[in-house]
């Protein structure tokens, strides 16, 4: 049998690779698309408050979450490409039938069935990154997170930009969902491209047979998702917060808010590959919390800057928070063997992304609790300083990481992106 290396061209790990941070963007532009629409949802399906709104986006996140060990199971054992285009070509449906849709119950049982196809995504992909370029996994995983930052950015923005400019009419359809129609189905037409073109190397002969995950291993995984669950939360419910806190305290429009937060999560795009980068292997975990502490510190400040400068605050944050992602993901992938490496992902999203969930429904009925007083920039203090609170509690997670051992690679950043290790498998 010919060497795997032989068999999978490098040119086609590239194009995976590229394939894979363009699903990673249509994901999180999914799962943050309706945060400027909040709004605009509860007055067009005459909603209780923000808070039933914001539902949607919460029961998105659970299932998309509670079934990552699940989906990191079945990642470990079948061709991660497919499974990936199916998972696309689900959530995107999904996202345009909350579209087409006008019954409110419809729409929660779409935002489960986009979570249930969306839960795919992180426990394959992160293995199938990892997989084409065992040598630099961190570095894979840094350039995937590229996507994420892509999605969050484009996915209010266009949101708040169609939800305000779209002139084509069908049915009854509102405004706020014609955005929702059309990213769903630019989703499908990327799935069924991905399907074609994307390429598994352990879907070929000779992939090793799946083995359970250690209890040991399993255990501290469940640790440091315990840790790093504060920083997620943080992350996702301050994107919601940043919303509604323009809306209301800086009386932005809807297109102006998707705006907002689509420039907020921009400087992301960079800052996932360039941390990994920055952190090669001893800098990793003291890079990491440093990165965390340093991001609670700039989001509690958030509700003391004019809305000049808000932005730039906010900006701040989301390099800190969406790095902190690309720098512990490395940091643990680095240690697993990547025939656990999906049911690793998984088991942590399982716990850390569920309970970050909560964030889009809490920093909702939160914001209904404010009633008038959310009208004041001063009201903000408390949801901001909590989840500056909680960036820090993250912080304890490298000492936890550390507990899985040695990493497997010793790669320098000039090597990670040299030639000679940017072939596709060993």
């Amino acid at each position: 049998m010919r060497p795997m290396a032989d068999r999978l061209p490098n040119g086609r790990s590239h194009i995976t690779l590229a394939l894979c941070t363009i699903l990673h963007g249509f994901t999180h532009a999914y799962g943050s698309m309706l945060v400027p629409l909040y709004l605009a949802m509860q007055a067009d399906l005459k909603l209780s408050g923000v808070r039933a709104a914001s539902l949607v986006v919460t029961l998105y996140g659970a299932v998309y979450n509670l079934g990552s060990f699940g989906a990191g199971v079945i990642a470990d054992r079948f061709d991660r490409k497919t499974l990936l285009a199916i998972g696309l070509l689900g959530n995107a449906a999904a996202i345009g039938g909350i579209g087409l849709c006008r019954a409110y119950p419809a729409i929660l049982a779409l935002g489960v069935a986009a979570g249930l196809f969306g839960t795919i995504f992180h426990p394959a992909a992160n293995a199938l990154a990892t997989s084409h370029y065992p040598k630099m996994p961190g570095m894979a995983i840094g350039l995937l997170g590229i996507g994420s930052g892509l999605g969050f950015f484009f996915g209010p923005q266009y949101a708040g930009w169609r939800a305000h400019a779209a002139a084509w009419q069908f049915d009854h359809i509102a405004q706020w969902q014609k955005p929702c129609v059309e990213l769903g189905i630019a989703g499908l037409v990327c799935g069924v491209v991905f399907l074609l073109v994307g390429r598994d190397p352990y879907s070929q002969p000779g992939r090793k047979k799946s083995q359970r995950l250690d209890p040991l291993l399993r255990r501290r995984v469940v640790h440091i998702a315990c840790a790093l669950m504060f920083r997620d939360f943080a992350g996702v419910a301050t994107l919601s917060l940043a919303a509604l806190y323009v809306q209301r305290a800086f009386g932005m429009g809807v297109e102006g808010a998707g705006l907002f937060v689509g420039k907020m999560m921009l400087p992301s795009v960079l800052v996932n590959p360039l941390c990994v980068f920055l952190t090669p292997r001893r800098r990793r975990l003291p890079g990491l919390a440093v990165i965390l502490v340093a991001g609670g510190c700039m989001v509690a400040t958030t509700p003391l800057w004019p809305a000049r400068f808000a932005l730039l605050a906010l900006c701040a944050f989301q390099m800190f928070q969406t790095g902190s992602y690309a720098v512990s993901d490395a940091s643990i992938l680095e240690r697993v063997g990547p025939e656990v490496r999906g049911r690793v992902v998984g088991l942590f999203l399982m716990i850390a992304g569920t309970f970050a969930a909560l964030g889009p429904w809490v920093m909702g009925a939160w914001t209904d609790w404010l009633g008038p007083r959310g009208l004041s920039q001063r009201a903000y203090f408390a949801p901001f300083g909590l989840m500056g609170i909680f960036m820090m509690v993250a912080a304890a997670a490298p000492r936890l990481i550390a507990r899985l051992g040695q990493a497997t690679t010793e790669i320098t950043p000039a090597q990670e992106i040299s030639p000679a290790t940017m072939g596709s498998v060993p």
